[in-house]
């Protein structure tokens, strides 16, 4: 296959479907692959069923949202509208009235704090900001600090909800035939600062933006997902119409099971768009949404609905194996398919968890990132216990490059992983060059093949280097997390001081989450150096030291913010070099950054040598 002008002799089996050249609503709403009742619940609230859309309501909805958008709220072509909304049924035909208006979508965390706030609103340059009551406080507090017109903000509350519930349901006719509709607001909406929602539902409807012209397809931005922020500040990814119709063509397949869906994952995170936007409305397949992750509220709503597919990122499996005492199988006999990303799901807990469901039941692998969609994926029917992320999908066409960039030819060797394909980005927001002038895509991963299956090794940026060795953080974490008392843990590397009698470049240290147990209570840090060391060679060893925490710290969608450890580790040394000795195994309280963080206990005895315990309080 040829890849970048080389010929590798590693098959790489990539293969390319027809591509489709269509806005993304008229790939959605006009082509039927499959006939379904248009007043089937497409979009379920799990929490509360009675709240739901089917296709009829979404197509209305988004027809009057994309006329108010563009009378009430001056929506110009190419302008981003910023959302800032948790999970709900409503969320999918908001992204849509959005893009159908011309505009540029734009989904953040609605927890982020005044920091984010500020460079997620630099980033956007937002013409309009859709926003719940709970946020609202600080979103005027960081907007008027930065001179943005609180009339941009657009406040989806529950007149709004009202409003639209009416909108939507038969009406009850008047004495002409007309549905009775609420024309002015009531006092307390009406004098508020920001916009209601409400208002953009005031002016009648609107058809979207239409075209099958293949320059506008690849070159009109329909949304910007923001990267992950695992090494600094999110970018801004801008995806066009057709890449995210072709993430869609590459993810679908034919499965042996009838899909009904159960979301919990971010929607605003391209992970959760994924799978929740298109594929109701294209296939009338029923999605159940709930607003986060709870364990109590996920076991029930996959019981009583009867979902056979849900996707997870690994702390959601650790998780659920964390339950001994929760018979899944008996709550989760429907269950089919659940599809981990995000981050490394080590073979030991998918395991762990896929034998406590349906004989059927597979918990599975993908792989993907916000600049490429999902490339990688352990397909239903395919089982895997090789912790692998699958195979190539369609669409995509891949290259591994070792240290020295030269293409990798062998199996079972590490390569730096490259992408290309129509799902890739247009561009990161004022940052050129996200891909080479050939079109690939350098995403960081150092990933190996075997079989026709790859396998993660670990990010190129995050791999530690020990006496000219490459240590994997996920091989570290992988062993970790087959400790009977440890609930999570992550690996960074630190360097170490020069003294002629110490060559490592790094030193592997180990940030450890026990379990909520007598035992795991009891677990120091000797014990697990000697755990990870029985099975791993000595270059690999715990030599940087074992710090517990309360929990380690991660993006929306699981991956490991290593950078907030590292920042803890130079407070760490901080603190030691002031107090004149160097503990090996800290007891952090908190997760803070290290301005925030105060001394509160030091010092004990053990083993006739000075050790030290610090805790550290917020």
């Amino acid at each position: 296959m040829a890849m970048g002008g080389q010929t590798s002799s590693m098959e790489h089996n990539a293969h390319f479907m027809r591509p489709v050249y269509k806005d993304l609503l008229s790939f959605a709403f006009d082509e039927k692959p499959v006939a379904y009742d248009e007043y089937r619940p497409l979009y379920v609230d799990a929490e509360n069923p009675s709240l739901s859309l089917n296709a009829h309501q979404v197509r209305l909805f988004v027809r009057t949202v994309i006329a108010g958008l563009k009378k009430r709220a001056n929506l110009e072509a190419g302008e981003c509208v910023l959302v800032t909304l948790p999970n709900n049924v409503l969320y999918s035909s908001i992204f849509y009235s959005i893009i159908g208006a011309g505009g540029i979508y734009m989904g953040i965390n609605p927890a982020s704090q005044y920091a984010e706030l500020e460079h997620f609103l630099e980033l956007s340059t937002p013409k309009l900001i859709i926003t719940a009551p709970t946020g609202l406080g600080l979103l005027q507090e960081v907007t008027k600090a930065k001179g943005i017109p609180q009339d941009r903000i657009c406040v989806l509350d529950q007149y709004a909800i009202s409003y639209l519930t009416e909108m939507l349901s038969p009406p009850p006719s008047g004495p002409n035939g007309e549905a009775a509709r609420k024309d002015e607001y009531p006092q307390d909406i009406r004098n508020k600062e920001v916009l209601n929602f409400s208002a953009l539902l005031r002016h009648g409807e609107g058809d979207w933006i239409r075209f099958d012209n293949i320059n506008r397809c690849m070159n009109t931005p329909a949304a910007m997902y923001t990267t992950s922020g695992t090494g600094g500040l999110p970018k801004g990814a801008l995806l066009s119409h057709h890449s995210i119709v072709m993430h869609h063509q590459s993810l679908y397949y034919d499965t042996p099971y009838d899909i009904t869906r159960l979301i919990c994952i971010p929607m605003f995170h391209l992970f959760g768009a994924l799978f929740t936007h298109i594929w109701p409305i294209r296939y009338g397949e029923t999605c159940y949404i709930l607003p986060r992750f709870d364990i109590a509220q996920f076991v029930k709503t996959i019981y009583l609905y009867r979902i056979t597919e849900t996707f997870m990122v690994p702390a959601m499996v650790h998780a659920l194996n964390k339950c001994p005492d929760l018979e899944l199988s008996e709550f989760f006999r429907s269950l089919r398919y659940i599809g981990s990303a995000g981050a490394s799901l080590d073979s030991v807990s998918a395991q762990r968890l896929e034998v406590k469901l349906h004989p059927e039941a597979q918990v599975c692998q993908l792989w993907g990132m916000t600049e490429a969609g999902v490339a990688f994926q352990v397909r239903y029917g395919c089982r895997d216990a090789t912790a692998s992320i699958g195979r190539l999908l369609p669409n995509y066409e891949v290259k591994l490059l070792d240290i020295d960039d030269q293409e990798v030819t062998a199996e079972d060797t590490s390569g730096e992983l490259y992408v290309r394909g129509p799902g890739l980005l247009m561009e990161y927001k004022g940052i050129p060059n996200a891909k080479d002038e050939n079109g690939w895509f350098r995403t960081g991963d150092v990933v190996t093949v075997r079989d026709g299956k790859y396998y993660v090794v670990g990010r190129a940026k995050e791999l530690i280097k020990v006496r000219g060795w490459q240590v994997a953080p996920a091989e570290i974490e992988g062993v970790l997390l087959k400790h009977p008392c440890i609930a999570d843990a992550a690996a960074v590397g630190i360097k170490k001081q020069d003294t002629p009698d110490q060559h490592e470049d790094e030193l592997v240290r180990a940030f450890v989450v026990r379990r909520k147990t007598i035992a795991a209570a009891r677990l120091t840090g000797d014990e697990v150096y000697r755990f990870a060391r029985h099975q791993l060679v000595s270059y690999k060893s715990l030599t940087g030291g074992v710090v517990f925490v309360d929990e380690i710290p991660r993006t929306p969608s699981g991956k490991i913010q290593r950078f907030k450890l590292v920042e803890m580790c130079a407070y760490r040394d901080l603190v030691s070099s002031l107090l004149f000795f160097k503990p090996q195994v800290e007891n952090l309280r908190a997760l803070s950054s290290a301005h925030s963080l105060g001394l509160r206990s030091i010092g004990q005895r053990k083993n006739g040598a000075e050790a030290a315990r610090i805790e550290l309080r917020p």
